[in-house]
Order: C-alpha cells, then structure tokens, then sequence
C-alpha cells in the first residue's frame, strides 16, 4: 500500500519523508523534481508493550510505503507527473503550513474536485453517443450524476455512501476524491500542544488531521534514547507526533494490525479491515490459509491486563476461532494448519 505525500514548497513533506523513511534530506534535495520511495515503520505503542513482555529476540513494526512528490504545483511542467502519480496512489497525504492550512487544503481539494468532474463530463458524453450500443447505459449514467451532483457541492466522493456495486463500477475510474486522504499540519514547536487547528479541519473536511512540528521532530530525533523520553516529558508531549502520524496513515488505508507474539519474535501484521482468520493467516504463510484449521486468539487489552499469558489462560480469555471469525485490531493469534 503507497501513501503519497505532497505539498506546497516549504510546507516542509521533504523533512517528515526523511523523518519517517530514514532516507537523507541532501539526497531528496539533489532531485527535487523527482519522485522518492521509501519504507516506513507503523510505530504503535502496543508493540512497545508487548516488547517488554516477551523480551523477543526480534521486534517487527508493520511497514507501508511512503511516494514523496515534486512540490505541488499543477500548473507546471510537472503536472501530467503529478497527476498520474497521484492516480495510482492509494491514500493522499496532503502536508500543508499552519498560517495557510485552510486555504492550502481548500486549493488541493477544489482541484482535484475539478479533476473528478472533468473525467465525468467525458465519460457522460461518451455514454450519450455510445448509449445504443450499450445494454443498459442508465446505471452507469446514474451513478455519474450522483457524483458530479456531490462534486458541484464541493463534497468529496469519499464521503458518499455507495452499495459494494457501486464501489467496484467506480474503481474503473480511479477518481481522486474518492481515495483516502490524511491532512497532516506542520506548525511551530510551540503549538505542538494546540489541537484547535486539526479539530475544525476535521469538522470542516471530515478528515484525519494531525499536527506535527517537523523542525520538533528532527530535533528529538537526533537525540540519545535514553535523552527522548526526558525532553518530550518536558514538553508535555508523550511520543513523537511523527508516531501518531503513521497510525492515522495506516488506518486511513483501511487497515489494522493483528500480532504474533514469543521469545523469538513480536510482529506486527498488517491486513484489510474484514479480513477473516485464513486470510489473517496467509500473510504469514500462504500454507496457513490452504490447510487452517483453527486460530488461538488472545485480545490486547486482555493480556495486558492480565499481565502475563498463562495467566490470561487461567481467566478463560483465551479463544479458539474459526474459518469465519473476522479479525479484529489487536489481536494476538497463533494457528494451526495441516497442508
């Protein structure tokens, strides 16, 4: 799954890629035009916690990929670049500055609005010529002017209800409103506190929206371990904020993360929200899937509050799941197959 980050010049996505990726900020410099990939760790606290539980010999993050695009400009020579990039991209995270966040994010999205109507017209006069040839041209005309009537009202298709019908017709068209999108604000280090600019975004947009100080976290990062925890105390702040900013990444891409857990490894699994236990499973193996036959599953919040696993056990909070149990976030699985 590819997050691509974008933004204005200086809004400061160059810094937080290199902070989350751990790629050079002199490297993205020396090719500012192009695009840059890189992997990044989905760093949640539970993991932390299961850590110190288990003492493993390895700790594994879920992972997802981060596109850091060309500054943001679709009127430049850069802008068939910028346009197919973000086609394919499968959630939007806009970064934009803290004195002009209302009117960055209202300019991004007011174009991409105008990208979505631009691509129904066409297809509508299409559909008009070509209507004789068609079965039954109506439901695919519908469902067009539902969203051009939504996309006149500056609303975003993300925010439509559609039937699972629907949702497959419309990923033929790759619609830029339609894909998540995550609005991160990069303000002051003073303001790292203030959450009133992130609130009415997402009251005004109805999007995840999270306040991060790049300067801030470029500082902590360059910092000793055992020096971090004292300076963000200081602070008042308890993680990063660059952290939170990789869980609101991750959910907005529709999925969640179940754990495996023991001496040797605690991992981090990430699969689609709905997934059943085979599916759960063959992430790890593909055998797990053919040949499943149950998943022993104990709940976060239980273990830790249990505090160890064989005390978990004698609660009776320890399950065995089926082929048609559906995962849930935090859980810890183990199962059993036979291929």
């Amino acid at each position: 799954m590819k997050v691509t980050l974008i933004g204005l010049p200086q809004a400061g996505q160059q810094q937080l890629f290199c902070l989350l990726t751990g790629i050079s900020l002199d490297n993205v410099l020396q090719k500012p035009t192009e695009p840059h990939l890189g992997i990044c760790e989905v760093k949640d606290p539970r993991i932390t916690r299961l850590q110190t539980m288990y003492h493993p010999q390895k700790t594994t993050y879920a992972k997802i990929e981060f596109l850091l695009l060309p500054d943001l400009n679709f009127q430049s020579q850069q802008k068939d670049l910028l346009i197919n990039q973000l086609k394919n991209a499968d959630e939007i995270c806009l970064v934009v500055k803290q004195q002009d966040a209302v009117a960055e994010i209202q300019n991004f999205i007011s174009e991409l609005i105008i990208f979505d109507l631009m691509l129904i017209e066409k297809r509508l006069q299409t559909i008009e010529k070509e209507k004789f040839k068609k079965a039954d041209p109506q439901k695919e005309k519908d469902l067009l002017e539902k969203c051009k009537n939504a996309l006149d009202q500056e609303k975003l298709l993300s925010a439509l209800p559609f039937d699972n019908e629907q949702k497959k017709a419309l990923r033929a068209y790759q619609f830029f409103t339609l894909k998540p999108m995550a609005i991160v604000i990069n303000v002051p280090e003073d303001k790292i506190n203030d959450q009133s600019q992130s609130s009415q975004i997402k009251a005004k947009y109805n999007l995840p929206a999270i306040q991060v100080s790049a300067e801030l976290e470029e500082e902590i990062s360059r910092l000793e371990e055992s020096e971090k925890t004292e300076f963000m105390r200081e602070l008042g702040i308890e993680e990063p904020a660059i952290h939170k900013m990789t869980r609101v990444v991750f959910e907005g891409l529709g999925l969640i993360s179940f754990f495996t857990v023991g001496e040797d490894e605690v991992r981090a699994w990430p699969i689609p929200k709905g997934s059943l236990a085979p599916e759960a499973g063959s992430t790890i193996h593909t055998d797990i899937a053919k040949g499943f036959i149950r998943a022993e599953m104990m709940k976060y919040t239980d273990l830790i509050e249990a505090g160890a696993e064989n005390k978990l056990k004698e609660t009776g909070r320890f399950y065995l799941k089926g082929k048609d149990y559906v995962v849930e976030d935090g859980d810890i699985l183990s199962f059993r197959f036979n291929v």
